[in-house]
């Protein structure tokens, strides 16, 4: 079953489980109860200059960058139940 929540965000769900593909910052707080996650895993941009499409991987500087970075990372870790895990990718 697909279901649209918004112009560009889709839910996905399937015998009990869900999948919501868009931008994590304009839906997460609105689409996802805190404390109700057992796992996040997440593949950030990196901030390294690479271009996918239109998107060039690069903030305006790396103060820019580390705020983004803190503010999807504060929600998502109030989306964690208290034994949830969250997996976050990296760069080397």
């Amino acid at each position: 079953m697909t279901e649209y929540l918004m112009d560009k965000i889709t839910n996905y769900s399937k015998d009990g489980h869900k999948i919501i593909w868009g931008d994590a910052l304009s839906i997460l707080d609105e689409a996802i109860e805190d404390a109700s996650i057992h796992l996040i895993f997440a593949d950030p941009p990196y901030n390294i200059g690479k271009r996918f499409g239109n998107f060039v991987d690069r903030w305006e500087s790396d103060v820019a960058y580390a705020k983004w970075c803190e503010r999807w990372l504060e929600i998502c870790i109030r989306k964690l139940r208290p034994d949830g895990s969250i997996y976050v990718m990296s760069s080397t």
